[in-house]
């Protein structure tokens, strides 16, 4: 197939010419809400498709799910609007049809590839899949999103794969680059990338940073949205999600031996999602996706209630209690706690109908009934649960004194005290939770709960709701293991 690029014109913000233009082997881009980072990735593909013919890309994502359902689509859209058709000028997920220029390196397999006429093949890649990811020399990458990539996994799997196809394409624009788009990293989050932001003050380093604001893109966005945002948003997400500043955090936090090796994002099952199909936005992601859940076990659920309510959801092994996921509903959305219960069932309808047992956990408020509610809320959610066939029993519930439960998880996050099970979180299903558990800050002896007042800007699913959640589970579930006896009781000597 021999086609000759044609001049289109369209707008692109002046952050997205200049990373766009640069020509240094590492770039990194770091923009917010509406800022167009597909549409640049999207580009940026493009150009390398057409500078380097028969070359092999890796477009890099934290986990496989998130580029065919998140990621893959709005680029394709970008691809659209220059005029590449899929499956004229490209192909994705099969074979190519024979009329395809080869490539220098043919991939083992195309299940994740996006293959181009001119033989340009672009591997698909994630960090929870690594066996996609192997099979020879890589001409260039594209990480999407990369603050939730670690930085580990990419020096050990990702970098040392850059070193180019075929010696012909030595010496061609981007040929060996690095190039990573991102939202403003937050908590442990990809703090690494601002590494790169120190290493391109040294033109050593072949090394370009940027970033930009909503406001950049405002042509393509409009002055009504943007002053919209401005004028309805908390200023505390407005200055995130809009400006992109940066959140440092300051003071004592209340999880301080809480660590990047608690969260892991090696979750999907991919002997379910791979019987889906390359387009896996069109389905509603269930409990079968998880690989990290087992549907023949029971499931730990810990509440807290209030205006949003929101459950952790864990299942406990005998060496382990795995945070799996996390839900909320918020009373400002018209949702209710049947709202949430309902979404609980819905995600998990194909737990093993012999092993639908439920152990619920969480705050004392959840005695309480809501207005002329004849059901306290404990009740009323596992009402809910029970009508669609699972089992519920109330485990203990109620505050603890926010010092003990500081001091006891950060027991149990060092993992010294062999009594005690490790602590594991999904970074994929629990961001939200993640978010919370890393911004909650101690204020004095207490943990600071101004982030959950309307007008502290935080959103609620990122306020100490969360993690409050997460500490009555732990408390009340993991503490009793290491409890000393108390011998001032009554003694009977009969």
């Amino acid at each position: 197939m021999n086609l000759k690029p044609v001049e289109k014109n369209f707008y692109l913000n002046p952050i997205s010419r200049m990373y766009l233009a640069s020509l240094q082997l590492v770039k990194v881009l770091i923009a917010g809400r509406g800022f167009g980072k597909s549409f640049v990735n999207g580009i940026s593909i493009l150009t390398k498709v057409w500078q380097m013919p028969k070359s092999k890309g890796l477009f890099l994502g934290a986990t496989y799910t998130q580029i065919f359902t998140n990621t893959l689509l709005p680029i394709k859209s970008a691809w659209a609007f220059f005029g590449y058709i899929e499956g004229i000028h490209y192909v994705v997920g099969i074979r190519p049809p024979k009329h395809f220029d080869s490539p220098f390196m043919k991939p083992g397999s195309y299940q994740n590839v996006i293959t181009w006429w001119n033989g340009t093949t672009v591997v698909l890649a994630s960090m929870d899949r690594p066996a996609l990811n192997r099979g020879g020399n890589n001409d260039w990458v594209i990480s999407d999103e990369a603050l939730l990539i670690k930085k580990d996994d990419y020096d050990r799997n990702i970098a040392p794969s850059v070193r180019g196809s075929h010696t012909s394409l030595k010496g061609k624009p981007g040929h060996l680059s690095e190039e990573f788009t991102s939202s403003m990293p937050f908590g442990s989050f990809g703090q690494w990338l601002f590494d790169k932001k120190t290493a391109a003050h040294n033109p050593e380093n072949d090394t370009f940073y940027i970033e930009g604001t909503s406001w950049h893109n405002r042509k393509i966005l409009g002055d009504e949205v943007l002053k919209k945002w401005q004028r309805e948003m908390n200023p505390m997400i407005y200055l995130i999600e809009v400006m992109n500043y940066r959140i440092r955090q300051f003071g004592d936090v209340f999880y301080p031996s809480l660590k990047e090796k608690h969260w892991y994002t090696d979750s999907d099952n991919f002997d379910y999602v791979d019987t889906l199909g390359a387009n896996l936005n069109e389905f509603t992601r269930d409990c079968r996706w998880d690989k990290d859940y087992s549907r023949n076990m029971p499931i730990t659920i810990s509440h807290d209630w209030g205006k949003f309510n929101c459950i952790t959801i864990d299942q406990e092994r005998p060496d382990e209690v795995r945070f799996i996921n996390a839900m909320h509903v918020h009373v400002e959305d018209s949702k209710i706690i049947d709202d949430l219960a309902n979404d609980f069932c819905d995600y998990y309808h194909y737990h093993h109908e012999n092993h639908k047992y439920v152990y619920q956990f969480g705050d004392k408020s959840g005695n309480n009934a809501e207005g002329n509610a004849k059901l306290n809320n404990f009740e009323q959610f596992a009402t809910v649960l029970r009508k669609r066939g699972w089992t519920v029993t109330r485990m203990k519930t109620g505050d603890v004194n926010h010092l003990d439960r500081h001091t006891f998880i950060s027991q149990l996050h060092r993992e010294e005290d062999p009594r005690l099970p490790k602590i594991r979180y999904n970074a994929i299903n629990c961001k939200d939770l993640r978010i919370s558990l890393e911004s909650a800050r101690m204020k004095d002896t207490q943990k600071d709960k101004s982030s959950e007042k309307p007008k502290s800007g935080v959103k609620p699913e990122h306020a100490t709701h969360y993690s409050d959640a997460h500490d009555y589970r732990l408390w009340h579930g993991v503490h009793g293991k290491i409890e000393e006896p108390d011998y001032t009781g009554h003694v009977d000597f009969g």
